[in-house]
């Protein structure tokens, strides 16, 4: 066998277990061996469908807003501009995951790898055989939004041939990944990682795969990237965006100070803005969606002023 198919996962949820599942399922049909490499536990019988099982304990993740890029929301002439849609950055754990699945690969002699997200489905068992035959000519493929070069990269399905794995993918390096991230722009690990395998062999770019061949997961969910505090320099306030992603309308709790709080119900996929109060006597916020704290961030003198210049609202 010399294609390897891994699985990257992390599924605190009984749903997200399921999608891992339909992911699992979706790959064994093209008959190559699977390694499943999870930061959470997962149910025996969906590793029993594996020939490898890593369950790796450090689910290494950061709120350093060095390492985190901006996201917008666009409304009329409006936009609001912050680094705190992305409540955390995921590349260190991400990329332990690479690295285990790297060393399993040029451990026991595949020739190629391809990785899958686990929310993820393979609709059409073809492409890991376009991609093995794509890899006798390149060492990567990679899809992006253009299918060009400089394009966003597609991180939920990429495909590489094992002995020109970049050393930095291969072993990992949490320093490394600390400093090139404080540097890259725009700051997003997919980027980080298309420059390993363009400085490291012969990339090719490709449009993304069409739907009734492969399924993306829903990344705005599960990374709760729907959602942001931000600063109004005009009446200098603390504000909170929250675009509802789901069919039921929820009832959002903010809590501000400890002390004071605001209920905002929301409608089904419309977003809503709600003034938290001036931002200077703001020391805390906690939002509660009825079901769990979802975020919850202090502010002290220092932060405020650097949360000012990251998370903001401007006309254009």
């Amino acid at each position: 066998m010399k294609d390897l198919i891994f699985i990257t996962a992390y599924c605190p949820t009984e749903e997200q277990e399921r999608a891992l599942e339909r992911c699992v399922d979706s790959v064994l049909k093209c008959d190559k061996h699977v390694a499943l490499i999870s930061h959470t536990h997962v149910p025996i019988h969906i590793q029993k469908k594996c020939q490898f099982y890593v369950y790796d304990y450090n689910n290494e993740v950061s709120d350093d807003y060095n390492l985190l890029g901006h996201n917008h929301f666009r409304f009329g002439n409006q936009r609001i501009q912050s680094r705190f849609f992305n409540k955390y950055f995921y590349g260190f754990a991400i990329y332990r995951m690479f690295s285990i699945a790297s060393q399993i690969a040029i451990n026991f002699g595949y020739k190629n790898i391809h990785q899958i997200e686990y929310d993820c489905e393979l609709l059409d068992n073809e492409l890991i055989n376009e991609h093995s035959k794509l890899l006798e000519e390149y060492d990567s493929v990679i899809y992006t939004d253009n299918g060009k070069e400089d394009g966003f990269l597609f991180g939920s399905f990429k495909s590489f041939r094992v002995s020109s794995l970049p050393d930095k993918f291969k072993n990992y390096d949490k320093d490394f990944i600390q400093e090139e991230m404080e540097i890259t722009n725009p700051k997003q690990l997919e980027f980080l990682t298309k420059k390993l395998f363009i400085n490291s062999g012969k990339v090719l770019f490709q449009n993304e795969p069409s739907k009734d061949k492969f399924k993306r997961g829903d990344r705005v969910l599960n990374r709760n990237l729907h959602y942001t505090l931000y600063y109004n320099s005009l009446d200098k306030t603390l504000n909170i965006f929250y675009n509802s992603i789901i069919d039921s309308s929820e009832d959002i709790v903010i809590i501000v100070n400890k002390t004071r709080v605001i209920n905002l119900t929301t409608k089904p996929y419309h977003w809503h803005i709600r003034p938290l109060g001036f931002f200077d006597e703001i020391n805390h916020v906690r939002v509660d969606n009825s079901q769990k704290v979802i975020y919850d961030k202090t502010f002290d003198n220092e932060f405020r002023e650097v949360f000012k210049n990251k998370s903001y609202i401007i006309s254009e």
